[in-house]
């Protein structure tokens, strides 16, 4: 094989590595959209806000819901 023929497939690392990527995406929008519908929420409709922003931004949203959105366990009810 000559060594100045373009080989135009994807490296294997940098495709194991996209495939790690997709794997922990599709981990993280799983566990924050279960964490999301496990929830009780007072306000009626905003699972559906927390799910929309989760699924429109992955990683910023999931980041915002695991700060700021999940109720502390304080607020939760014991049974």
């Amino acid at each position: 094989m000559n060594e100045s023929t373009h080989n135009p497939t994807i490296p294997l690392e940098l495709d194991l590595a996209s495939l790690a990527l997709v794997v922990f995406w599709v981990f993280l929008l799983s566990g924050v959209l279960l964490s999301i519908t496990r929830t009780d929420f007072d306000r009626s409709g905003a699972k559906f806000w927390w799910c929309a922003l989760v699924i429109a931004v992955p990683v910023l949203g999931a980041a915002v819901w695991f700060l700021f959105g999940r109720p502390s366990r304080d607020s939760r009810s014991r049974t």
